[in-house]
């Protein structure tokens, strides 16, 4: 088996072209365990290239590499894995072409067991292992057998690619799935590293660091040509200067047909970065400027997304609020999205839009076209409508009464009302989806006013039914069936008349990728993942005219080749701040190669311009003081806002809880647990009892507050969170309590950081990086209060001596122990300490004296 897979493993790796599954598929667990298999291709990731090709391919073997790492840790925790009870397996090649790779395809129907604990739903893209036991340890998985996921069929009935063909006899053994890592994003880089058909104009460009992107380019028309409209638009969302300048100038080189360019747009903490991408993007919509917006993460796309359509909404008439929507398209994971928890995104989600449509344009008879007919025709003959039921119902009463119970004859009213309710209420949702879903080219505003007309038209009819449906008050010859019969024959129905039956210029839509390639190609704005980018080839989506790319600096640079790929794509603006957190890489020596850097961060490097948002309207400017100096050269300016006296607020009394102070704990204590992550417990109980405190005042004042704690330690983070307890949640006071990576482009009125480290030859381990630190320090609105020990963080040699030494300049350090409630919590938190291991050396004494008897 061994050797078989070593020859397997060198046959795959002289292919040029191989999925990334296939080279997983031929590690064995020794490899996956070996943290050398790479160490010989991978090289340090350059500042410049020479080729497109040497560009791609620098980052493959870091690429294999982290994919890896991943599922080696994993296996370490494979005992605390997800797993799935698999009921039976079939292999897929009676169903398909018979091919030799067809053999490793087989079909996986699930069953659950209650007492595996949370059930585990495979999804397309995850790695399993396929096991006869449930694994307690590694050995457990030899012979690995591995499959890739890429089909579902329901809850309960997987596709998945196998690493090996599996016998029947060993089909019929295999129980277990395990849940060993997703390769969807991975899969995604890797296949647009291999791409050589795709657009590589843009790439060509950042090789050497993009020298004309910095020139001033003359081209006619290179002026912004937008709308006095859409100026309005800019100048009516109360933009700085800097702000205002960023956007336009994005919007200028949209125009210049003769260099291809991209654009850094810097975004310092609380500089209005979203606000100002979501003013650029709505801009691009209203200039139909195909655009794709990526992001690093489904979060993060789906907040620029929700910017967006505030936006819109602000901009547009209230019983139009969803017209022009059709023009936005949001692509991804429904699930991972969130988007059935967020009402607002419904109405740009692809999927959502692709069922829809799909609806509406039915060939059945629950298309649009049908259902307009349908009422129409219903209304024109009431009375032959209700004759027909009537003979219905008298059928039915004169048949066996064995089959039939006897049935009430609704009155002429009732059965209108009822039958008008139902057929009306169809019409008016297909309303609204059609011009909430229908790109604009397709609906035109006369048409969506005839459809609110229509609306409106049929509401009336409903509240007259409402109000004299009931018993016999629709006799013919009566003065109400007069009135029902001008209100449908004068109002409603040429209302409903004047609606288009067809809409000539979409295409039959047979197919849900009919769909897709349509809504994809009509968008103006479309938004996904940076690796989902993957998915928008020439053939669904059209030319596209400009990429813009938010937490830019967050993205592996790798991660934005397939972005970067998009067809036709000339202009690219990228919004970050390299001065905040990096992409995540789990691998030291990756991330010492720099395959964690950003595109962003590597044309900084290389001398590229960046446009400034200079002014910060998040934090008090006690707060903002330190980071603006350390980290952006004092270039960074309060807003007004932040400089008012109402904006620096008093939660506590004392000085020591003022806007910002340093808060010393030198009797603190690290100590190292299971997984390696510090805490200190005397920190703990600092902060527990400013949280308590805080929830008291928030409590007796009725006045809302919002805290976050952070620590760069999950550890810490662990025990502040059990420590605290019922204290994380209230009516009044918010507390959340974050590592700084959880806390990357949040906000809260309060901060407090814990340091944590507490040791005398000053090693703070990461918590020394300045990237960390500048998150960190810049989350608080009204409040800083940063926790340490004054030792360890003077003698470290890093960001927080400095911070030490500002808030001694500016007489906002304190010693904890100057405070009697912060004091006794200290003492407390000792002698707690004392006493656990007073008893831990008191049961080893007792365990050796007995052990000494026996």
């Amino acid at each position: 088996m061994m050797n078989n897979l070593i020859e397997r493993r060198r046959v795959i790796e002289k292919k040029e072209k191989t999925t990334l599954f296939d080279r997983v598929f031929s590690w064995s667990i020794k490899d996956i365990l070996n943290r050398d298999l790479f160490k010989q291709k991978r090289k340090t990731i350059p500042d410049r290239f020479g080729t497109v090709n040497e560009y791609v391919q620098c980052f493959i073997p870091h690429l294999l590499e982290e994919t890896r790492t991943e599922l080696f840790s994993s296996l370490k925790s494979v005992s605390r894995s997800p797993v799935f009870f698999i009921r039976s397996m079939e292999n897929r090649t009676k169903k398909s072409s018979g091919s030799s790779s067809d053999t490793l395809l087989y079909d996986i129907t699930l069953t659950y067991a209650d007492n595996f604990g949370a059930k585990y739903q495979p999804k397309c893209g995850d790695l399993i292992a396929l096991t006869k036991q449930r694994p307690r340890r590694i050995d457990d998985l030899d012979p690995l057998l591995l499959a890739y996921v890429f089909k579902m069929d329901g809850d309960l009935i997987i596709s998945v690619h196998a690493s090996r063909s599996i016998s029947p006899d060993e089909i019929h053994s295999v129980s277990f799935g395990v849940s060993l890592t997703t390769l969807t994003t991975n899969t995604r880089i890797w296949n647009a590293l291999h791409n050589e058909a795709a657009n590589s104009t843009l790439i060509q460009s950042i090789l050497q660091g993009n020298t004309q992107a910095t020139e001033q380019c003359f081209c006619i028309g290179n002026e912004f040509d937008g709308s006095d409209r859409v100026l309005d638009i800019i100048r009516s969302t109360k933009l700085n200067d800097s702000q205002e300048g960023a956007i336009l100038s994005c919007l200028k080189t949209r125009n210049c047909s003769h260099i291809n360019s991209i654009k850094l747009i810097w975004g310092p903490p609380g500089t209005g970065k979203t606000k100002t991408v979501a003013t650029l993007l709505f801009a691009l919509l209203k200039l139909r400027c195909k655009t794709v917006v990526c992001a690093p993460t489904n979060t993060a796309i789906v907040e620029v997304t929700q910017r967006l359509l505030a936006l819109f909404k602000e901009n547009c008439l209230s019983e139009l609020a969803t017209y022009g929507m059709g023009s936005i398209a949001l692509s991804g994971n429904r699930e991972r999205m969130g988007i059935d928890k967020k009402d607002d995104l419904l109405n740009v989600f692809l999927d959502e839009r692709i069922g829809k449509l799909g609806h509406l344009f039915s060939q059945s008879s629950s298309g649009w076209n049908q259902r307009l007919e349908s009422l129409i025709q219903f209304l024109e003959n009431t009375e032959s409508a209700y004759s027909d039921y009537v003979d219905q119902v008298e059928e039915n009463t004169e048949s066996d009464y064995s089959d039939y119970e006897y049935e009430e004859k609704d009155t002429f009213g009732e059965f209108v009302r009822d039958a008008f309710n139902d057929y009306s209420e169809d019409l008016e949702t297909d309303m609204v989806d059609l011009y909430t879903h229908l790109p604009m080219s397709f609906i035109t505003p006369q048409v969506v006013k005839k459809m609110v007309a229509a609306r409106q038209a049929l509401q009336r009819v409903r509240y007259f039914l409402k109000e004299n449906g009931s018993g016999d008050q629709l006799i013919e010859g009566s003065f109400k069936m007069d009135c029902f019969k001008r209100l449908v024959s004068v109002d409603c129905l040429d209302a409903l008349s004047s609606l288009p039956r067809r809409f000539e210029e979409i295409p039959d839509m047979l197919e849900t990728e009919d769909i897709k390639k349509f809504c994809l190609q009509n968008a103006d704005i479309i938004f996904c993942t940076a690796s989902g980018a993957a998915e928008l080839n020439a053939g669904r989506t059209g030319s596209i005219e400009l990429l813009v790319v938010d937490e830019a600096a967050q993205l592996k640079e790798c991660e934005s080749v397939a972005a970067l790929q998009l067809p036709g794509l000339r202009h690219a603006v990228l919004i970050g701040d390299e001065y905040q957190l990096p992409a995540m890489v789990h691998n030291e020596e990756c991330e010492s190669d720099k395959f964690g850097r950003s595109l962003f961060e590597r044309l900084v490097l290389l001398g590229h311009d960046k446009h400034l948002l200079n002014v910060q309207y998040r934090m008090h400017p006690s707060i903002s003081c330190f980071p603006n100096k350390e980290f952006y050269g004092g270039r960074i300016t309060d807003a007004a806002v932040v400089q008012e006296s109402i904006y620096q607020k008093r939660f506590l009394q004392g000085n020591m809880f003022g806007s910002f102070s340093f808060i010393n704990v030198g009797r603190g204590k690290e100590e190292f647990g299971d997984g390696h992550s510090p805490k200190n417990m005397v920190e703990v109980a600092v902060i527990s009892e400013i949280i308590s405190s805080l929830s008291k005042v928030s409590s007796e004042r009725r006045m809302k507050v919002n805290v976050g704690v952070i620590s760069p330690y999950k550890g810490q983070v662990r025990a502040i969170q059990e420590k605290l307890g019922s204290l994380s949640s209230g009516q009044l006071m918010t507390l959340n309590v974050r590592s700084v990576d959880g806390f990357q482009g949040g906000e809260e009125d309060i901060i407090i950081i814990s340091t944590v480290r507490s040791n005398g030859n000053g090693k703070v381990g990461f918590l020394s990086n300045r990237q960390r630190a500048n998150v960190a320090l810049t989350r608080a609105r009204h409040c800083l209060w940063v926790v340490g020990n004054e030792t360890t963080l003077a003698l470290s040699c890093s960001i927080w001596g400095k911070l030490i030494s500002e808030s001694r300049s500016r007489g906002c350090f304190f010693e904890a122990t100057d405070e009697k409630n912060l004091r006794d919590a200290m003492n407390d938190a000792l002698l707690e300490d004392v006493s656990s291991s007073f008893a831990s050396l008191t049961i080893g004494n007792r365990g050796r004296g007995r052990r000494s008897g026996w």
